[in-house]
């Protein structure tokens, strides 16, 4: 497929970087000259210098040809003019990373499509979703859902007082049956293994685990969780994020206490929500943070527009003794040193609305693509087609025909997940999760799907 990307930021970069190895043609199109010398030296690609609501620039990166464009500037006018100009070349697939609610597609006073966007990215909505996935699932170290919410991966690291500590995958998987968990990956001593049914969890393993919506409960009791209500959860911001995830906690069962250091925009959302509790303050104040009770928070999230402040404020809830604290970055460049330091998660929106963006990519054949952290693994959703070489063959015959490494993890299937077994059929319009090694990433791709769409473009 030919591809036109505009915006070679992080957002970018890392959509270039996965559908380069997808074996997509990419083509760049960004203003700064220095990131399009850093491109350059990071992704085989195409380059352009030049703005993309240039109707010139975009001809020359072969808009005429092009079967799908990603407009991801931090302009939200210039995405969608980018989408616009599109439009008019008759591209079929136009996606636009674009920031605040006047842009949704369910807005009455706007029609988005009308202006040549296809498809709508909101980052801090995406950004709000994955708060959200490490609330409902305290103490994971990875997070991830496929299919709209209804298929869960979590990574957890195994205690000794775990449930699953010291058995087999098989001996778990008996014990909570007919709950589906499937243990997709292990990270120990640095090293990604693949479970087998003989495969022992050891203390100090990380364990990572795919499983629908309903069987949550069943995988949080085997790693040691108590589903709790009215967990106590403290949001600090100033931010539109801040807005997004007041407007998406008031909805859940938890205590939800907001902390603002405008007071204008502390009191916009006091007057917009009910049943949460606004401050205006500051939350790099020990005072503040000693009369919010802190301590008995079971999350603390900072999501400032200002990495220092996000830094320094669950830095200090967690010295105060708030249990697991969240906060947002931009930049990637320092997580490791960011986690060392005690924060527990550090999320990033860029990257997180990169792997959104991937979901609307080749919708037909590849989806969501998740990078299991410090280990080379992924867990990747693809779309069986009528076409494809396994769709009427059974997972015995396609687990023959997949690199070793790789498993067919998981079946969604309509409204059924479906665990498969060797007997189990793939069928066409199934979506499959598969768990691969990051080397047989484009071999799989190539299995799945259909042959004339394996392509260049």
């Amino acid at each position: 497929m030919r591809i036109i990307i505009v915006g070679g930021g992080v957002v970018g970069s890392s959509l270039a970087e996965y559908l380069l190895r997808d074996g997509h043609h990419v083509v760049m199109v960004e203003q700064d000259s220095r990131l399009c010398e850093q491109l350059g030296e990071k992704h085989d690609m195409q380059i352009l210098q030049g703005s993309g609501s240039s109707p010139r620039i975009l001809w020359d990166a072969g808009i005429e040809e092009t079967e799908l464009i990603i407009a991801v500037t931090p302009n939200n006018e210039l995405n969608i003019l980018v989408c616009g100009i599109a439009s008019q070349h008759n591209v079929p697939q136009r996606i636009a990373r674009l920031r605040g609610r006047e842009y949704r597609k369910d807005n009455p006073h706007f029609d988005i499509e009308k202006a040549g966007v296809t498809d709508v990215i909101h980052p801090e909505k995406v950004m709000v979703d994955h708060i959200l996935q490490y609330i409902e699932t305290p103490h994971a170290v990875e997070s991830a859902n496929f299919e709209d919410g209804r298929v869960l991966l979590r990574g957890y690291r195994v205690r000794d007082n775990m449930v699953l500590a010291g058995k087999t995958t098989s001996e778990v998987r008996a014990e909570i049956a007919p709950a589906v968990v499937l243990f997709a990956a292990i990270a120990r001593k640095g090293k990604g293994i693949i479970p087998d049914g003989k495969t022992r969890f050891e203390a100090g393993d990380i364990v990572y685990a795919l499983f629908p919506r309903e069987s949550i409960e069943t995988f949080l009791k085997l790693v040691g969780i108590e589903k709790k209500k009215n967990r106590k959860v403290i949001v600090s911001g100033d931010s539109y994020a801040l807005m997004e995830l007041s407007r998406a906690l008031k909805d859940t069962s938890n205590k939800v206490v907001v902390v603002d250091p405008h007071l204008e925009q502390a009191q916009k959302i006091a007057g917009m929500f009910d049943g949460i509790e606004v401050i205006h303050g500051d939350c790099t104040d020990n005072d503040l943070l000693r009369e919010l009770n802190v301590h008995a928070a079971s999350f603390f999230v900072s999501v400032s527009g200002e990495t220092d402040y996000n830094m320094l404020s669950a830095l200090l809830a967690k010295a105060e003794g708030a249990h697991e604290v969240i906060v947002t970055s931009p930049e990637s460049r320092h997580d490791r040193l960011f986690k060392s330091i005690g924060l527990d998660h550090v999320i990033n929106p860029r990257k997180t609305a990169a792997r959104e963006i991937l979901e609307f990519v080749s919708r037909g054949h590849i989806g969501a693509v998740v990078e299991l952290k410090d280990i080379d693994i992924e867990a990747i959703r693809f779309n069986v087609k009528p076409e494809s070489e396994i769709a009427g063959l059974k997972i015995k015959s396609v687990g023959r025909k997949l690199q070793k490494g790789s498993i067919v993890g998981m079946i969604i299937r309509e409204d059924s997940v479906i665990l498969p077994e060797g007997e189990t059929m793939v069928e066409a319009g199934d979506h499959l999760i598969v768990i691969t090694h990051h080397k047989n990433v484009k071999g799989v791709a190539k299995l799945i799907r259909p042959r004339s769409l394996f392509s260049k473009g």
